[in-house]
C-alpha cells in the first residue's frame, strides 16, 4: 500500500494498523501536530470524509492519499467563499427590483446567513481574534454579526406567519459590510501569524515564486486603479480591486517567510537599493495594518491616499 499526502508519496512506518481507519488515525494525529488540518481521503480514487474512513484492511488498498490544508489555505479559501457570496447576495437583491422574494428564495437566504454566520466564528476562532473586540467604523464585527442573525430571525418570523400583504427587510448594506469584515481578516496580524506557521512543501514554494515573479509587474497599477476607484466615489469597485492586491500579498508573504526555514535564505541578506527584504517587507505590513485601521474607520479618501502616495512607491 502507497500513502500520499496531497498526491505525494511519504514514507509511513505502520505499526499495528489493520485497517485504512486505523493508517487515517495513526496520519491524522501526525497533521494535527503539523498545525495542519485533514479534510478529506482518497482511497484507490474514491473519496472519503475523514469521520468515514472504511475499515478496509490494508493488504487489499493499493493507495490513500490524504488531503491536507494548512489552516491559513482553509481560512483564506473560507473567507474568499464568503466574500463571493456576499457579492451573489448583493446582485441578487439588486436585480430584483421592486419584486419580492418567493419562499424558495427566502429559504436559502435562511441557509446562506447561517452559513455566513458560521464562517464568522470558524474564522474569528482559527485566527484567535475576538469579533467583540475587532472594530469596525462606530461599531464592532461583533455587533455587526447580531445584526445579521436579527435579520434572519426576522425572515424566519415572515415565512412562518406568511401574511399576504407582510414585507421582510433585507438591508443589502449590511451584506456590503460584512464582506469589508472579511477583507480586514485577511490584512490582520492574526492571518500574518498564521500565513508564517503554515510551512509547505519545496516544490509549492518554487511555484509560489515563479506565480509572484509573473504577477508582480502588474500589482502597481491594482493599487493605482483601486485610489483612483476610491477617489471618485467607487467604493465598490476599490475593494474589489484592493482585494485583488491582497490576495497577492497573502501568496507573496506566506512565500517569503517559509523560503527562510525551507531553503535557508535569510531575506536580511538580500538587499535592493540599500534597504533589505526583510525591512521592505515589514514597511509593506505596518503600512498593511494602517489600511485596516482606515477600513475600521470607513476613511476612505485617506484609504485612498495611502494605496496611491505609500503602498504603490513601497512595492515598487
Amino acid at each position: 500500500m502507497e500513502v500520499k499526502i496531497n498526491n505525494y508519496p511519504v514514507e509511513i512506518l505502520l505499526e499495528n494498523e489493520k485497517t485504512a481507519k486505523d493508517v487515517v488515525s495513526a496520519i491524522g494525529e501526525w497533521i494535527n501536530q503539523k498545525n495542519l488540518i485533514f479534510v478529506g481521503i482518497d482511497i484507490d480514487g474514491e473519496h472519503y470524509s475523514v469521520d468515514d474512513a472504511p475499515d478496509t484492511a490494508v493488504e487489499s488498498i493499493g493507495e490513500i492519499n490524504c488531503l491536507v490544508q494548512s489552516r491559513a489555505d482553509v481560512v483564506y479559501d473560507t473567507v474568499n467563499e464568503a466574500i463571493v457570496y456576499c457579492d451573489r447576495v448583493l446582485d441578487f437583491l439588486h436585480h430584483l427590483e421592486d419584486e419580492p422574494m418567493d419562499s424558495d428564495e427566502l429559504e436559502d437566504m435562511i441557509s446562506g446567513m447561517e452559513w455566513l454566520q458560521e464562517v464568522f466564528v470558524t474564522v474569528s476562532a482559527l485566527l484567535r481574534m475576538d469579533m467583540k473586540e475587532m472594530k469596525f467604523r462606530d461599531s464592532t464585527a461583533s455587533d455587526y454579526y447580531d445584526r445579521l442573525e436579527k435579520m434572519k430571525h426576522g425572515v424566519v418570523k415572515f415565512l412562518s406567519e406568511m401574511k399576504e400583504d407582510g414585507e421582510v427587510d433585507i438591508d443589502d448594506s449590511l451584506f456590503i459590510s460584512l464582506r469589508e469584515i472579511l477583507g480586514m481578516f485577511l490584512v490582520s496580524e492574526e492571518m500574518k501569524r498564521l500565513v508564517i506557521e503554515s510551512i509547505d512543501s519545496p516544490d509549492v514554494l518554487i511555484s509560489s515564486l515563479k506565480e509572484i515573479q509573473k504577477n508582480l509587474p502588474g500589482q502597481k497599477a491594482v493599487l493605482e486603479n483601486a485610489a483612483v476607484s476610491y477617489q471618485t466615489g467607487n467604493d465598490t469597485k476599490g475593494m474589489d480591486q484592493l482585494f485583488q492586491f491582497i490576495d497577492f500579498m497573502f501568496g507573496y508573504t506566506r512565500t517569503c517567510y517559509q523560503i527562510a526555514p525551507v531553503f535557508d535564505v535569510k531575506l536580511a541578506d538580500i538587499v535592493i537599493d540599500g534597504l533589505s527584504l526583510e525591512e521592505k517587507n515589514r514597511e509593506l505590513q505596518t503600512m498593511l495594518n494602517e489600511t485596516l485601521d482606515i477600513m475600521e474607520s470607513n476613511d476612505m479618501i485617506s484609504l485612498a491616499d495611502i494605496l496611491e502616495y505609500e503602498i504603490v512607491r513601497n512595492s515598487q
